[in-house]
């Protein structure tokens, strides 16, 4: 039997969608000081329909931050928001909605894209959490480009490492 995965709207027809759906109930309600529901953010599958769906998929808010340590080992994708840039492969990402969630550390290993992270860049961040982070070990086994000094204040921090990082859509 053969697994079926629906696409997500995705372009032109998710806002012809959007925009006709709004339009449609615009008219409809009433004024009782009710708003909108939120919609959730749709993280598109950058690993491919050959692998196994993310535990979590979607944008790194308050919650996943809280929930971080309970992530490790384990593959997520994140939609994040690039905060300072260390080297092309040493990053920290946050929140692009809640200014109020931490920074966490993004190790990229040398197979997770061609993408030079910016400061405010949206991306689209696959990667596996990992409980401690110890500057000189990660440094040395993923031949990183900077000096364990530079890493150190995020010892024994969870973060994140990366094997795909794209531009977010």
């Amino acid at each position: 039997m053969r697994a079926y995965r629906s696409r997500s709207l995705t372009g032109p027809t998710l806002a012809a969608v959007l925009a006709l759906t709004g339009a449609g109930l615009s008219g409809c309600a009433a004024d009782d000081g009710a708003s909108a529901p939120d919609l959730e953010v749709q993280v598109p599958d950058v690993r491919g329909p050959e692998d196994l769906d993310d535990p979590y998929s979607g944008v790194l808010d308050a919650a996943f931050y809280e929930d971080l340590p309970a992530y490790a080992g384990q593959e997520v994708t994140l939609l994040a928001e690039v905060a300072e840039v260390i080297s092309p492969r040493v990053f920290t990402i946050t929140s692009p909605d809640d200014e109020e969630v931490g920074e966490v550390l993004v190790v990229a290993t040398q197979d997770a894209g061609d993408v030079d992270p910016e400061a405010g860049q949206a991306l689209l961040v696959a990667a596996t959490p990992v409980d401690s982070f110890e500057a000189g070990v990660v440094t040395e086994e993923l031949g990183l480009d900077v000096g364990a000094d530079q890493l150190e204040e995020w010892d024994e921090q969870p973060f994140l490492v990366a094997e795909i990082l794209q531009p977010a859509p």
